[in-house]
């Protein structure tokens, strides 16, 4: 079983989530606790869990809301939901459309610490964000593979930005793979999941006996990443104290251990990277005006997977390979599959694309994956019929991004093969997916 998993626990109420939260330290797990649809989704974002347990009914939306938002982030991550007992039909549909289980309250704590222990040890996750050997898989990201690999020929910083699940960190991996550091060490943070006390100590290590707790010295990221990579991911979350501790390595290279009484060097670079919006936080003094220009010599954006359209059907085959192993060959996409996917507007990205196709491999029977094996949740609250109109729809729609694959991506010749503007081609485009 995974050392330490990561339990994210949804449930408002404070003396239940309290008692749960606490159950699974002593149990070694370690738990994160979201009292809002809301705060769910955001640590969902930050990091994906090795287990879900949700509540039914929460503050700001249903269970069914829960899993539907989940979708882009919660992968193969199995989830539990707990709910009353008028509340177990929709459970019910919860399970059918891809939920692990459910459990009617009052439940007994041990029997759910066991259902995680069992739920875990028949899982195996492939980690996030490897390193792909083929980066550049459009004209888009050909252009990025060349401006990483310019950047990679120098030691300044470099600001990946873009929205969540881009592959920001796949980017970096591919700069540090083809810059001189490649055998040296490439060492990944978020520094949004990192606890507000131990921040110092992660970064720049401890000495033995520093402060209470500290039975043995503690190497930081900057020691771990030497002469490497250090690539600090989500850096617009990270702490304003930190912040000024940064700038200070960027400017001269030292760094001090907490209880240390001598610096140490740091001789690696520095590639960072946000979703958010820095220029507002710099405006609302949350993030330092020199450290941004710091780390934003080199800046190189990463455009979202819905203006990539020519990329999703090479990284599907490619992740599906990813999933296969000696007693399952990779499973193919039926055609009605794939145009779902075309079709889609992935809020979550190419961490999405992976996170679906990985939950369909683990929970598909069969050799093909149809549309509802990846988009589970598109079975709530529907009766399966489709009315003429939705057809017509949804047959444009699979037509216009037919036309735009096979003009690998180019809008403008994808417009021309329909006989239709530009215009027309983005209006309907976006028609097709509301």
């Amino acid at each position: 079983m995974i050392a330490n998993p990561q339990i994210l626990v949804i449930e408002d109420d404070p003396i239940l989530g309290g008692a749960i939260v606490q159950r699974l330290k002593l149990e070694g797990f370690a738990p994160i606790w979201a009292q809002t649809c809301a705060d769910a989704i955001a640590a969902l974002k930050r990091a994906r869990p090795d287990f879900v347990l949700s509540d039914i009914v929460l503050p700001d939306g249903s269970g069914e809301d829960v899993f539907t938002k989940a979708q882009p982030w919660l992968g193969d991550t199995p989830i539990l939901f707990a709910t009353a007992f008028g509340e177990i039909d929709q459970a019910v549909r919860l399970v059918k459309a891809g939920a692990e289980d459910y459990l009617t309250k009052p439940y007994d704590v041990d029997e759910l610490v066991g259902r995680i222990r069992t739920s875990l040890s028949r899982r195996h996750r492939s980690p996030d964000g490897a390193a792909s050997a083929e980066f550049a898989l459009s004209p888009a990201t050909k252009t990025i593979a060349e401006q990483l690999q310019r950047a990679a020929a120098t030691d300044l910083p470099v600001l990946l930005t873009g929205e969540t699940g881009v592959g920001k960190e796949v980017a970096a991996r591919y700069l540090h793979t083809s810059s001189p550091r490649s055998d040296s060490p490439f060492v990944a943070v978020n520094c949004g999941a990192i606890p507000h006390e131990l921040l110092e100590s992660q970064f720049f290590g401890h000495e033995r006996g520093a402060f209470t707790g500290a039975a043995q010295a503690h190497v930081g990221y900057f020691e771990e990443a030497s002469d490497g990579t250090l690539f600090l991911d989500e850096i617009g979350e990270l702490d304003t104290r930190l912040q000024t501790a940064l700038l200070r390595v960027l400017e001269d290279g030292r760094f001090r251990p907490v209880g240390a009484r001598k610096d140490k060097t740091f001789g690696g670079r520095i590639v960072a990277a946000t979703n958010a919006d820095l220029d507002h936080l710099r405006s609302e003094k949350k993030f330092r005006d020199d450290l941004y220009y710091r780390l934003s010599v080199i800046e190189i954006p990463l455009l979202p997977l819905r203006e990539r359209i020519g990329e999703i059907e090479p990284l599907a085959k490619r992740f599906l390979q990813e999933f296969s192993s000696a007693n399952q060959p990779a499973r193919q996409l039926s055609h009605e599959a794939l145009q779902a996917l075309l079709r889609y507007d992935w809020p979550g990205n190419i961490r999405e694309l992976r996170n679906r196709l990985h939950r369909a491999s683990v929970f598909t029977k069969g050799d093909v994956l149809e549309t509802a094996d990846i988009f589970p949740e598109t079975g709530l609250g529907k009766d399966g019929k489709e009315t003429l109109a939705a057809a017509k729809k949804r047959t444009e729609a699979d037509l216009i991004e037919q036309a735009i694959v096979a003009a690998h991506g180019r809008i403008g010749d994808a417009a021309d093969q329909l006989g239709i503007s530009r215009t027309t081609l983005w209006k309907r485009r976006k028609k097709g997916r509301t």
